[in-house]
């Protein structure tokens, strides 16, 4: 069974509370998903845009503000029909 992180890299979020302590200053920043694995599901490693020091969040301290867009070829290939 494949198992995929459920926000992917390259994502944009905005940070929200969540049930962890946070620093009010966090709250409502925008940033890039840049480190997101299937053996790490419970944190995401977020660029917090003009920072340059990488923040770990839980998943329900991110809102996807975002989505990844994937290329065209992509979108194409994700319609057509699977070979029997």
């Amino acid at each position: 069974m494949a198992i995929a992180a459920l926000i992917q890299q390259g994502t944009r979020v905005r940070v929200q509370r969540g049930k962890l302590p946070l620093a009010p200053t966090e709250v409502g920043r925008v940033g890039t998903v840049v480190e997101a694995s299937v053996y790490y599901a419970h944190r995401y490693g977020v660029l917090l845009d003009g920072e340059k020091e990488l923040r770990y969040y839980t998943p329900e301290e991110l809102v996807v503000a975002e989505p990844v867009q994937l290329a065209a070829d992509r979108e194409a290939a994700k319609r057509r029909r699977a070979l029997p």
